[in-house]
C-alpha cells in the first residue's frame, strides 16, 4: 500500500504479497522492492512490470540507489550478500555474523550497517564491500527494525527490555552520541522510517501507521484513520530526501584527493579501499611468524616460543630464575633482565611479572565475556540481561535495582547496595535469626530462629509471618531456597545433620549426617544440581554434593579454622567462603580447584557472604558492619553500613540474582493469560483474538478494540506447570492448568486473589473460583501435598516392574535384568558372537547407542532383521 504522510490517498500497489514481508525502494527507478520472509523471494515492481528472485533464508533488505545493488542479510547462515538490481552478479560480502538482520545501506558514505542477535546484540557496520567490520554498540535489550536517517547521520532502531519496556533509540554512524525515547510499543512486529523531523512505525496490534518526534518522542499520531485491512509490517517514506543522490560516482564525493585508512588502499579501479596484507611484504618486521587481518597484522611464534615486548621478535622460552616466581608461564631474557612469558591471549602488565588478557586471572578487565580480537588486543562482552558499561569493561544488571536482605539477630533489614535506605521487614526482639534465604518466584523471604527454633517465611511484599518448620530444630543456623527444583535445605549444628524439604515443610528428610561434626554455612546451586555447605568441627572443611546428599565431594580442607559464610557467583561458576577466626575470604572453581585468598585481615570476623555483578558484600561481626570488595581483585574494600546489632546471612535480591527461576509459575507471573519465564522476569502476551493492554495486566479482545461488542465466546486458557523428580533420572513432568475465559476478565482476578497452590488449579463453579489440587495431589487448594502411588499401592505397575514416584504421577521401571518392548518388561537377551560367522553380525547404528542397558554392547543380526545385547 502507499498513503500520504497525512494519511489520505491511501491506495494498494501490489496485491497478495504475503503476511511476513521486508520493504525497500529505489525513487529514482520508481521501483518497489520487496522480500517474503517465508518463502525466500525478493521482488521487484515497478511501472515496466515485476520481476522475481528466489534467495532463501532473508532477514533484511536494502537497496543501493546510486550504485544499483540490492544487499540482504542471512539470520539463519549468518551472510550478507549483494547483487545487481536485474538479479545477477550475486555474492557474498560478510560470513559467519551472528544472526543479521535489518541492513540499511549509506551508498553516499559507503556504509552497511545491520543488527546482530545472539547472547550479546550488537549493531555492526562494515562497508559496501564487506571491509572494516566493527562493532558501534553493545545492547542487552532485543533489538528490532534498524532505520536511517541519512541527512543527519544517525542510525535508529526499536529495543524491547526484559520486564516488556520498549524504546525508540538512535546513535551517530559511529556509535557514539546516544539518545532513548520510552515509547509503549505493544507490538514487536513493527518497522520503521525516518524523515526529517519525524519517526514512523508500524502497530501490528492496532493496524495502523504512527508518527512520533524523533527528538522529544511523546504521544504517537496515527497517520490513517482507517485501520488497515491486515497487520502492517515494514514501512518507508518514499521522498528524494531519504534518497539523495551523489556528487559525482565516486566513492568518495568531493574528494580532490582519494586516501585509505592505514593498512587499507585503494583499488585498481579507485572505487574503494581494501585491506593490505602486511604479512605479504617483507617490511611487516617479525622475526617468524605473521598473520594478516583486516586494516593490520600481528606476529606469532611457534610453540616453545614468545614474543618480546616489543611484539615482533620472537625468543625461546627459558624457566626463570630469581624473584620471578609469579611467573607460570616461564620467562623471556631481555637487556634490562629477565620478563615473565603470557599465555597466549594475554600481554604483559608493566611491573614485568603479571598479565592481563582473555587467559588471564584479571580476564583483560572484563567482568563477564572475554573475546580476543588479537594476540595483544581484545573485546568485553556480557552475559544475557546484562548490559555493557560505557567503561567497556564492567557488566551491569538490567532491571530494577539490586538491594541487600540481612539477617540482624534481632531483625532482617532490607538495605540498598551502598548501605543507604534501611528497612525493617521482621522484629524478633528476643529472637537470634542468623541464617535467611528468599523464593524468587513467590517472591517469599525464609529465616531461621536459633531461640524459637522455627523456620520462618514472609512475603517481601508485607504480609504475615507463616512458620513453615517447627519440630525438630535445635540450631538452624544455615539456609538456603532451591528456587528451581522448589526445595529447602537447612544446617543443624547441634544435630550434626543437613535437612531439606519442600518450601512449605514437608516431606522432611535428612541427606546428609555421616561425618558431619558442625555444619555452618550452605548455598545451593540448582542448575549445577549442587549443594555447597561450610563445617567449623574439629576438622574444618567445605564440602559439595548432589541435591540429595550424594556424591560428597571435598571442595577445602586445609588452612581453615572456623569456615563459615558461602556465596555462588552464578555468572562464574565459582564460590566463596569466609573463616571467622582467620579474618580470611577465599574463592575457588566449584570442585575446589583454582583455590585462591581474595582479602586476609582486612576484615574482622567475616560471618557470611553475597556477590552479584562485580562486588562481594561481608557480614563484619566483629565491627557491627557490612562491608564491600571487589570480588576478582579484592581491592575497593568499603565500609557501606554500620548501626548493626550483630550482621549474619546476607542475600542479593535481584531478577538475574538466582537464574532459571521461573516465575510464571505462582500467579501465572501476573500475567492475564500467557506468561513466559525469561532470566526472571515474566513476559505477559495473549492469545490470538486478544490484545494486551497498555500497562501489560489485562488482555482485552480484539473486537473490542476495534469497537465490535459483539460477546466473546468461552475460551480455555493453559499454562503448562513442570516439576522435576529428585531420583537418578530427572524427570520433567507437565501438568496443564485451564482457565476458562468469560466476557469478564475479573473472575480470572479473583482467582489470583486466593493464592491457590502452585499444584491446584483455580476452578469457577456457580461463577464462584475454587482452589482444586490437580491429579496426584491432596490438599485443600491452598495446600497441596503430593500423593505418593508407590507407597499407597495405588499404582497398576505389572509384573517385572517397580514403582517410582514422582511429583504429581509415578513411573513403572523395569526391573535389574529386564528391558522394555513399549507394553511389558521382558528378561535381557544375552547374546554370544560364537554362534554367528563374523560376517552375519553387525554393529548397531548410532541411532541405537542406548538401546542396550547396564554397559551392554549392541549388535545387530542382518538375517534376523534384529538387534540384541551382549
Amino acid at each position: 500500500h502507499r498513503l500520504d504522510l497525512d494519511g489520505k490517498n491511501q491506495r494498494r500497489l501490489v496485491a497478495g504479497v504475503g503476511s511476513s514481508i521486508l520493504l525497500d525502494f529505489h525513487f529514482r527507478e520508481e521501483g518497489v522492492y520487496w522480500a517474503d520472509k517465508h518463502t525466500g523471494v525478493i521482488y521487484k515492481a515497478t511501472l515496466r512490470g515485476a520481476h522475481k528472485q528466489v534467495i532463501m533464508h532473508i532477514s533484511g533488505l536494502a537497496v543501493d540507489w546510486i550504485w544499483n545493488s540490492v544487499y540482504w542479510t542471512s539470520q539463519e547462515k549468518g551472510k550478507i550478500k549483494r547483487m545487481d538490481l536485474n538479479g545477477k552478479n550475486e555474492r557474498t560480502l560478510l560470513r559467519h555474523l551472528t544472526q543479521p538482520s535489518s541492513v540499511v545501506v549509506d551508498p553516499i558514505n559507503r556504509f552497511l550497517f545491520w543488527l546482530s542477535g545472539g547472547m550479546t546484540r550488537s549493531i555492526q557496520r562494515s562497508d559496501a564491500t564487506g571491509q572494516m567490520k566493527t562493532t558501534l554498540i553493545k545492547i542487552a535489550e532485543q533489538l528490532k527494525a534498524l532505520s536511517i536517517d541519512r541527512e543527519a547521520k544517525r542510525l535508529f532502531w526499536v529495543q524491547f527490555g526484559l520486564q516488556g519496556e520498549s524504546a525508540i533509540a538512535s546513535c551517530d554512524y559511529n556509535g557514539n552520541a546516544l539518545h532513548f525515547i520510552d515509547q509503549p510499543l505493544q507490538s514487536q512486529s513493527l518497522g520503521i522510517s525516518v524523515f526529517l523531523e519525524h519517526i514512523y512505525y508500524t502497530d501490528a496490534a492496532s493496524r495502523v501507521i504512527k508518527q512520533v518526534n524523533k527528538y522529544t518522542g511523546g504521544e504517537p499520531l496515527d497517520v490513517n484513520i482507517k485501520r488497515m485491512a491486515k497487520p502492517p509490517t515494514d514501512i518507508k517514506v518514499v521522498h528524494p530526501l531519504n534518497q539523495p543522490q551523489a556528487d559525482s560516482l565516486s566513492p568518495f564525493p568531493g574528494c580532490r584527493v582519494c586516501q585509505c585508512s592505514e593498512g587499507f588502499a585503494l583499488n585498481k579501479q579507485g572505487t574503494y579501499c581494501e585491506d593490505v596484507n602486511e604479512c605479504a611484504h617483507w617490511n611487516h618486521g617479525c622475526s617468524l611468524g605473521c598473520e594478516n587481518i583486516p586494516g593490520s597484522y600481528f606476529c606469532t611464534c611457534p610453540k616453545g616460543y614468545a614474543l618480546l615486548p616489543d611484539r615482533k621478535t620472537c625468543q625461546e622460552i627459558i624457566p626463570c630464575e630469581g624473584n620471578m616466581t609469579e611467573c607460570g608461564q616461564g620467562c623471556l631474557t631481555t637487556d634490562e633482565g629477565y620478563v615473565c612469558v603470557c599465555p597466549e591471549g594475554s600481554i604483559l602488565q608493566e611491573d614485568g611479572q603479571s598479565c592481563t588478557g582473555c587467559s588471564s586471572a584479571d580476564t583483560g578487565g572484563c567482568s563477564q565475556l572475554c573475546t580476543p580480537v588479537t594476540p595483544s588486543r581484545w573485546q568485553c562482552g556480557c552475559l544475557s540481561g546484562y548490559q555493557l558499561h560505557q567503561d567497556g569493561k564492567r557488566c551491569i544488571a538490567t532491571g530494577p535495582p539490586p538491594y541487600l536482605l540481612v539477617a540482624n539477630l534481632v531483625d532482617v533489614r532490607r538495605i540498598n547496595p551502598d548501605g543507604t535506605e534501611d528497612q525493617t521487614l521482621v522484629e524478633e526482639p528476643r529472637g537470634t535469626i542468623i541464617a535467611l534465604d528468599y523464593d524468587p518466584v513467590q517472591n517469599n523471604v525464609y529465616f531461621a530462629s536459633t531461640s524459637r527454633k522455627t523456620i520462618e517465611r514472609i512475603d517481601l511484599n508485607g504480609g504475615s509471618r507463616d512458620i513453615v518448620v517447627s519440630e525438630d530444630l535445635n540450631s538452624p543456623e544455615g539456609l538456603a531456597i532451591d528456587w528451581v527444583h522448589r526445595r529447602m535445605y537447612w544446617t543443624d549444628k547441634s544435630q550434626s545433620a543437613i535437612d531439606c524439604s519442600t518450601l512449605v515443610g514437608l516431606n522432611r528428610e535428612t541427606i546428609v549426617s555421616k561425618g558431619l561434626e558442625k555444619p555452618r554455612g550452605i548455598a545451593v546451586h540448582p542448575l549445577a544440581k549442587k549443594l555447597f555447605w561450610t563445617d567449623i568441627g574439629a576438622q574444618p572443611v567445605v564440602e559439595s554434593a548432589s541435591l540429595e546428599g550424594k556424591a560428597r565431594s571435598v571442595i577445602a580442607s586445609t588452612n581453615l579454622v572456623s569456615p563459615s559464610g558461602l556465596a555462588i557467583d552464578f555468572t562464574e561458576d565459582r564460590l566463596f567462603w569466609c573463616d571467622q577466626q582467620r579474618g580470611l575470604v577465599e574463592t575457588a572453581a566449584l570442585d575446589g580447584s583454582d583455590r585462591r585468598i581474595l582479602l586476609e585481615n582486612q576484615v574482622g570476623r567475616p560471618f557470611d557472604l553475597a556477590v552479584f555483578e562485580d562486588s562481594l558484600w561481608i557480614s563484619d561481626r566483629e565491627h557491627q558492619q557490612l562491608r564491600s570488595v571487589h570480588k576478582r581483585t579484592g581491592n575497593k574494600l568499603q565500609h557501606i553500613h554500620g548501626n548493626m546489632v550483630q550482621p549474619a546471612s546476607i542475600v542479593v535480591v535481584h531478577p538475574l540474582a538466582k537464574p532459571g527461576a521461573d516465575v510464571c509459575l505462582h500467579l501465572n507471573g501476573g500475567c492475564p493469560q500467557v506468561c513466559e519465564s525469561k532470566l526472571g522476569f515474566a513476559h505477559c502476551s495473549c492469545l490470538s483474538q486478544y490484545i494486551l493492554s497498555a500497562d501489560g495486566k489485562s488482555c482485552l479482545p480484539a473486537d473490542m478494540v476495534s469497537g465490535n461488542s459483539a460477546p466473546l465466546k468461552n475460551q480455555m486458557i493453559c499454562r503448562a506447570y513442570h516439576s522435576i523428580s529428585h531420583s537418578n533420572q530427572m524427570l520433567c513432568v507437565y501438568t496443564y492448568i485451564c482457565f476458562q475465559m468469560f466476557p469478564s476478565l475479573s473472575d480470572q482476578n479473583e482467582c489470583y486473589s486466593l493464592r491457590c497452590d502452585v499444584n491446584a488449579q483455580c476452578l469457577l463453579h456457580s461463577g464462584s473460583p475454587t482452589c482444586s489440587c490437580l491429579e496426584g495431589f491432596i490438599g485443600d487448594g491452598q495446600l497441596c501435598v503430593d500423593i505418593d502411588e508407590c507407597q499407597l499401592g495405588t499404582h497398576n505397575c505389572k509384573k517385572n516392574t517397580e514403582c517410582q514416584n514422582t511429583l504429581g504421577k509415578y513411573l513403572c521401571k523395569c526391573q535389574a535384568g529386564y528391558q522394555s518392548n513399549g507394553q511389558t518388561c521382558q528378561a535381557l537377551l544375552t547374546v554370544t558372537t560364537r554362534h554367528h560367522n563374523s560376517n552375519s553380525v553387525e554393529s548397531c547404528p548410532s541411532t541405537h547407542e542406548s538401546y542396550c542397558l547396564y554397559e551392554g554392547v549392541c549388535f545387530y543380526f542382518p538375517e534376523m532383521e534384529s538387534y540384541a545385547c551382549k
